[in-house]
């Protein structure tokens, strides 16, 4: 069995370094292109997935659909969102972005500059906007992500060589990373999960020798 981490395409936001959080904002056309080139690459290293679980937005879902080669037809101006995911993809809302609340969509620089700061530099003392989430809330749901799956994996609910795919977004993965390496949170940016970058996961029966290793350093760095 393998585990890989997917995170989505590039964004009109990721290209703005606008915070996008959990908000509904689509792939643009090179986000696009790089979940199709993923789906290459996939298909080179014999990983293309036979499970794909996504966070419920639709920027995660597209992604999953281009890089796993699953085709959806939608009507110009229809967003690929939960309610019309494919049945190939299970949704897990604990795979959804960090929230910031106020501040989604804004351009921070021109907002509150000490808040980027005082987010991705100092996270270990970060206090979150109002309705956003702190970095503990995101590292619970990555806690769940993880358990989940490993609760399913101990109960043999997939073949010994079966795929799985998560596809997730830039904060949710790092929260991911933290939870499995039990790294400090003044750590949580110091490695890049680009657009369309992808880990694998090792995921231990009884989770004392939980791991990972990036297979892909993704596409342009971008937010």
């Amino acid at each position: 069995m393998r585990i890989i981490l997917l995170r989505h395409g590039q964004t009109d936001l990721n290209v703005q370094k606008r915070l996008q959080g959990s908000s509904e904002i689509p792939l643009n056309d090179r986000g696009r292109q790089q979940a199709r080139q993923t789906h290459d690459l996939l298909v080179e290293l014999g990983l293309i997935p036979d499970k794909i679980i996504s966070s419920p937005l639709g920027r995660a879902i597209e992604t999953a659909c281009l890089a796993a080669g699953i085709k959806v037809d939608l009507p110009d101006g229809v967003e690929l969102v939960e309610t019309n995911a494919p049945k190939e993809i299970e949704v897990d809302e604990n795979l959804i972005e960090m929230a910031f609340g106020i501040y989604e969509q804004q351009n921070m620089n021109e907002v509150n500059p000490a808040f980027l700061h005082e987010c991705f530099d100092h996270p270990e003392g970060y206090k979150p906007p109002e309705q956003g989430e702190c970095y503990d809330d995101v590292v619970a749901r990555a806690k769940n992500v993880i358990e989940n799956l490993r609760q399913r994996i101990n109960a043999r609910e997939f073949s010994k060589d079966a795929i799985i795919m998560l596809v997730s977004h830039g904060a949710l993965s790092h929260g991911i990373f933290e939870y499995i390496k039990n790294t400090p949170r003044s750590a949580y940016w110091d490695v890049d999960f680009n657009n369309c970058a992808i880990a694998e996961l090792f995921i231990s029966t009884d989770g004392k020798s939980d791991d990972y290793i990036f297979l892909s350093d993704g596409f342009e760095k971008n937010w």
